[in-house]
């Protein structure tokens, strides 16, 4: 998964880490804890919130469809095997001419060639059943390759839909966070607002540095405003994913989390993703049916074995001079020359399968491509982590000495205003960087074929 799909799910979910304390306009802890719900929210977890998805999203739901679809496909190749049983009965009024099978009056004098009209009743049960035919046998097997087909394509739907519900949910915490982080930037230029013009009163700052925080607190709501509104976007998002009410007051009970794990190496993750991936296996099925493709279609070449057989009776009018008849037989059919029909089968079997073939060797190699650069983009996330927190603490610490410096009159407030700046934009940068941290764990998990163990 690359970031730019991850953009157009929405923007990304995080976790801010730092609290800020009351001087420095630090977040206050209450505003990371999770708010109770109220009566009729719709509380959920990542794995609820996967589970519904799961249930209600079309992609699933025409994925198992779709095994349903090849478990039937499989039942019409096991017709051709298996015994076919019929039943028929007719009452017929017949008259014929005898002369038409050479019976006239020439060769037999003073018989009369019109025969008729009189009366025929027939009942009886048929039975045919195939013995040997191989191109059968070979179009069921390829039908049972069918079924195992579609549950790797059940699953690997079930992948990308888990991948969609986990990045809607991190797009919601993301929004959250960017709400309470925007209030907190509201609450600091307040107090620095009103800093502003005590300093003003004091004398010792001028209308200018209050004009300036008063715009920079301006500029604060309009962000607070706009990140609500991303954060209803983000919550219509997720509950159209997981299948649920759009008017339902969704609460995320799961938090996001910095706990770097130590990765695996390159060669043992490939490996994975070799064996695991959906992808994977959903190619190599399809060289197998390929392969029982081209068997069945130079099968068409072969003689095929097959028994018949009917029982039943005959007579004039049911019930009457009726006598039990039967027919039994094996026939052997021989394919001698059929135009050129199963020959151009055969090569277009044989092409079909060098295209499965071709294609799972590309995947292998797109696979492996994938895996290796999940691994060094969580290597790599994970250190902006770490600089985007030590960031947040140097800026902390600059508007902590600004500040300082415009309370004792040492400078003005455009020392105050960078500093509240470079704060937030350490806030986001915080934000960006966790996000994308947990973006590269979920894009790691999916590369090896197992994006339903992602845990926050």
């Amino acid at each position: 998964m690359n970031l730019d799909a991850f953009r157009i799910c929405g923007r990304s979910a995080t976790l801010v880490m730092l609290a800020v304390m009351a001087g420095a306009g630090k977040w206050p802890p209450s505003a990371l804890a999770q708010a109770p719900a109220e009566p009729g929210a719709l509380t959920l977890t990542l794995q609820q919130a996967v589970d519904l998805a799961l249930k209600n999203n079309l992609q699933a739901q025409l994925a198992r469809e779709g095994v349903a679809e090849a478990q039937s496909h499989k039942g019409l190749a096991a017709s051709a095997l298996l015994p076919n049983l019929s039943g028929a009965a007719y009452q017929a009024t017949l008259t014929s001419n005898l002369a038409a099978m050479g019976l006239g009056p020439g060769k037999f004098p003073g018989l009369d060639p019109f025969v008729g009209p009189f009366n025929r009743f027939d009942a009886r049960v048929q039975l045919w059943q195939s013995v040997f035919n191989l191109a059968s046998i070979r179009r069921y097997q390829a039908s049972v390759r069918g079924i195992a087909l579609a549950r790797e394509q059940e699953r690997s739907a079930a992948q990308q839909v888990t991948m969609a519900t986990v990045l809607s949910y991190l797009a919601v915490m993301e929004a959250q966070q960017t709400v309470e982080a925007a209030q907190a930037d509201v609450t600091l230029a307040k107090r620095l607002l009103e800093l502003a013009k005590s300093q003003h009163a004091a004398g010792v700052a001028t209308g200018i540095d209050v004009a300036r925080a008063e715009t920079r607190l301006a500029g604060q709501e309009v962000r607070l405003a706009q990140a609500r509104t991303d954060l209803d976007t983000a919550r219509l998002n997720l509950l159209r994913v997981i299948g649920a009410p759009l008017g339902s007051d969704l609460r995320l009970a799961d938090e996001m989390r910095f706990a770097p794990e130590a990765l695996p190496a390159v060669a043992e993750a490939v490996q994975k993703a070799l064996s695991d991936r959906a992808e994977i296996r959903s190619a190599q099925e399809q060289v197998r049916i390929a392969a029982l493709q081209k068997q069945a279609a130079v099968g068409g070449w072969l003689p095929s074995v097959s028994f018949f057989g009917d029982y039943g009776t005959s007579a004039v009018k049911p019930l009457e001079t009726s006598l039990p008849t039967r027919t039994a037989g094996i026939r052997l059919e021989v394919p001698l020359f059929d135009g050129g029909r199963t020959r151009a089968e055969v090569q277009a079997a044989v092409s079909r399968l060098r295209q499965a073939e071709l294609k799972l060797n590309d995947l292998r190699a797109a696979v492996e491509k994938e895996v290796r650069q999940a691994l060094d983009n969580l290597a790599t996330r994970k250190e902006q982590v770490q600089a985007a927190q030590k960031a947040l603490a140097l800026a902390e610490r600059e508007l902590e000495l600004a500040q300082d410096r415009f309370r004792n009159g040492v400078g003005d407030n455009v020392e105050v205003v960078n500093a509240q700046t470079a704060l937030e934009n350490a806030r986001q940068g915080v934000v960006r960087s966790l996000t994308l941290f947990n973006v590269a764990r979920l894009s790691l998990a999916a590369a090896t074929g197992h994006v339903e163990d992602f845990r926050l």
